[in-house]
């Protein structure tokens, strides 16, 4: 079974429960989220998916990050509200590749663990899948992991793995929207000199490159949320 993954705190829960629902299923991983912006904010989620997926034990592909494709695709749509029209063509657009892949290594079944996502739409979601599906015979699983006080174990869960929470979903109009009141958005904001700033993706690249070292070494550690103005 292929399974697209957005993100470390999406993904761990979601395959977990995966397997106590598919035990006989072998799980393999597909991170293609060409929405993601900016590029350092993609690859730090990409850095927390790859730690998540060593900690479960899942082999794990990385897809091309196709930017301009994906803004291609959305073209027109960048005012949509969340759960709207462009988020049905950004789950398009990322099934697509995905059942895609699963054709190329000769898997028969698809998921993705943006089913997990409290701010996404399961129909939405639902639709996608078996949009892309139906054309390669791929079979489309559609989980509901978040009912019964799921989301709530699976934000406890992220907790204790000190798995990366990230503070928007990805796109940059989305973020837009989410920050509208603010004169900057400072997720897209980088010093001429390259300097890294406290609480800025690079920043959170650093320690995450650390937290995957201290946990090879088995350094015992703890991560602490801090506020800056």
């Amino acid at each position: 079974m292929l399974v697209h993954i957005c993100c470390s705190v999406d993904s761990h829960y979601f395959i977990e429960e995966l397997r106590k629902t598919y035990p006989d299923e072998k799980i393999i991983g597909y991170f293609y989220d060409p929405n993601i912006h900016p590029l350092s904010e993609y690859e730090l989620r990409f850095l927390d998916v790859k730690r998540s997926c060593d900690k479960l034990g899942i082999k794990l592909y990385k897809g091309e990050y196709e930017y301009e494709k994906w803004l291609n695709a959305v073209r027109g749509y960048e005012d949509e509200p969340e759960k709207g029209a462009r988020c049905e063509i950004c789950f398009d657009v990322r099934m697509g590749s995905s059942v895609k892949f699963a054709a190329k290594i000769g898997e028969k079944k698809l998921t993705t663990t943006l089913l997990t996502s409290p701010k996404k739409d399961l129909e939405q979601l639902k639709n996608a899948l078996q949009k892309e599906c139906e054309p390669y015979g791929v079979e489309f699983l559609a989980p509901d992991f978040r009912k019964n006080g799921g989301t709530q174990r699976q934000f406890a869960l992220a907790k204790k793995e000190m798995l990366y929470h990230q503070n928007y979903c990805g796109c940059i109009y989305g973020l837009k929207k989410q920050k509208q009141d603010k004169n900057f958005i400072d997720e897209l904001m980088s010093p001429v000199n390259k300097q890294i700033l406290p609480a800025s993706i690079e920043a959170r690249i650093a320690l995450y490159k650390k937290v995957v070292l201290w946990e090879k070494k088995g350094i015992k550690f703890e991560i602490l949320r801090e506020k800056f103005l």
